[in-house]
């Protein structure tokens, strides 16, 4: 199965991993000056690389005599500014540094370059909880994130993952990272957040996963929320924070409230989810006995052998859906059939039919199973576009896109279109994509300024107008 944004963590293990635990020590002596305003997110150059820059948000109570903990962003489309405004209000209650990196991002070629970066100018310039350093990631991001925290030899605590598993080359090495899992319930990666769940609960490690309404998106900012108190709870576990009495009872009562109305609604998932998370995240600060006993009954019970059943039958039919149309992308792809029209006629048949299915499925299940496939060969399409163009195959790029855009309604495969027309040189339909893509959605005027390879366009008048149109909004 096509797992999600596919991007290749190309990180130079052995380089990340001495950089991670030199910068650290050199901080400890040498601190760049601070020229930045705590309570305002500003865009840092790193002094290192001037090339690499990235989003940053210091608590407004910032200073220098205190470490800190942070958390490192890494959206796919290279946008550090995204996260960090979506979940600022959620550093300054709790008390985080947040940085995202503006030059990490899907098939950029380079991405230990970026988390080089980005790692070594915060340890050089801010005064950090060694022991509290996290890493976020969203899709493509949280891959990246993921192989960042596996690589940096306990140099970084635990990894908030929103709409992915783990990097693409694991390989099933195992951790001691503190593991959150943040899945939409309508995310075409969902099967793989459950799965790496189950995964790291046969194998001991710590872990969460949440998964809430919502298809493949950063996570709302309750789900964050309960992510860094998670954290924080983990930390006080492991001995890296001082224990908050109050904060512990608040975070046990919450847990158990959740198994009670899990209980209510006859969701045995959710109700064993919040039982284990009472045992073995309580464990040595409350009294758990109470909790173990009921998760060892609920284990045994045909409910929840039940929910688990049906939990991987539909894990299988969203895999025997992509099976049938995952090949025939490819197919259109690499151009091997006789006639690739007909083929694109076919897949954006059997792609709508599918729309049209989950529109009227009577099951809530069933629509979210043909939801979740639907938006994962989409987002394969698309994929496929996003390969070709970063290996200079235009035209393979804009068939591609153009069949996407055919499929989604989303801003998304239009915006690559115009990307791809811009290199192409056909500056008046890339216009017109861009046009295209503001009338599906596309609201931010900062994302087509800053786009590397729409630059070619700035010059041109319409180009020029649609800015300002945008920025008027």
């Amino acid at each position: 199965m096509q797992q999600g944004i596919h991007v290749v963590v190309q990180l130079a293990t052995r380089a990340v991993l001495f950089l991670l635990c030199t910068v650290a020590a050199q901080a400890q002596t040498q601190r760049a000056a601070d020229t930045t305003t705590p309570g305002q997110i500003v865009d840092v150059m790193c002094s290192a690389d001037t090339t690499q820059t990235y989003a940053l948000y210091l608590p407004s109570n910032y200073a220098p005599a205190k470490r800190w903990p942070i958390v490192y962003f890494f959206d796919p489309g290279g946008q550090g500014r995204r996260p960090v405004e979506l979940y600022r209000e959620l550093a300054e209650s709790y008390g985080f540094i947040f940085a995202g990196s503006n030059n990490s991002r899907n098939f950029s070629g380079d991405q230990s370059k970026a988390v080089s970066a980005i790692w070594q100018d915060t340890h050089l310039r801010f005064s950090l909880d060694v022991r509290r350093v996290y890493v976020s990631g969203f899709s493509g991001g949280a891959r990246v994130a993921g192989a960042m925290a596996l690589n940096s030899s306990g140099q970084i605590a635990g990894v908030i993952a929103h709409g992915a598993g783990y990097p693409n080359l694991r390989h099933g090495v195992s951790d001691k990272l503190f593991y959150y899992f943040a899945v939409g319930n309508q995310d075409f990666n969902w099967p793989e957040v459950i799965t790496v769940g189950h995964e790291r609960e046969n194998q001991g490690l710590a872990f969460r996963v949440r998964v809430y309404p919502g298809s493949h998106q950063w996570a709302p900012t309750s789900v964050v929320e309960d992510a860094l108190q998670w954290l924080n709870l983990k930390a006080m576990q492991n001995g890296d924070l001082t224990l908050d009495a109050a904060f512990i009872d608040q975070q046990f009562q919450k847990t158990q409230k959740e198994a009670d109305d899990a209980e209510k609604r006859k969701d045995a998932l959710a109700q064993y989810a919040a039982y284990r998370a009472m045992v073995s995240d309580f464990a040595g600060l409350r009294d758990t006995s109470t909790a173990s006993a009921k998760l060892a009954v609920l284990k045994q019970s045909p409910a929840l052998k039940a929910a688990l059943k049906d939990e991987q039958d539909q894990i299988a039919e969203q895999l025997s859906i992509e099976r049938e149309i995952s090949p025939k992308l490819h197919a259109y792809e690499s151009e091997s059939v006789p006639d690739p029209n007909a083929l694109g006629r076919e897949i954006v048949q059997a792609m709508v039919a599918l729309k049209q299915q989950a529109s009227h499925a009577k099951s809530e299940d069933h629509r979210l199973v043909l939801r979740r496939a639907l938006g994962d060969m989409t987002v394969e399409g698309i994929e496929n576009g996003q390969q070709e163009l970063q290996e200079g195959h235009l035209d393979k790029a804009e068939s591609c896109f153009d069949l996407m855009k055919r499929v989604s309604e989303d801003a998304w495969p239009v915006l690559l279109l115009a990307e791809t027309r811009a290199a192409m040189g056909n500056k008046k339909q890339a216009i017109k994509d861009l046009q295209e893509a503001v009338h599906r959605g596309l609201r931010d005027a900062d994302v087509l300024e800053s786009d590397k390879h729409l630059q070619v366009l700035k010059p041109e008048v319409d180009f020029q107008k649609l800015i300002a149109e945008l920025k008027a909004k």
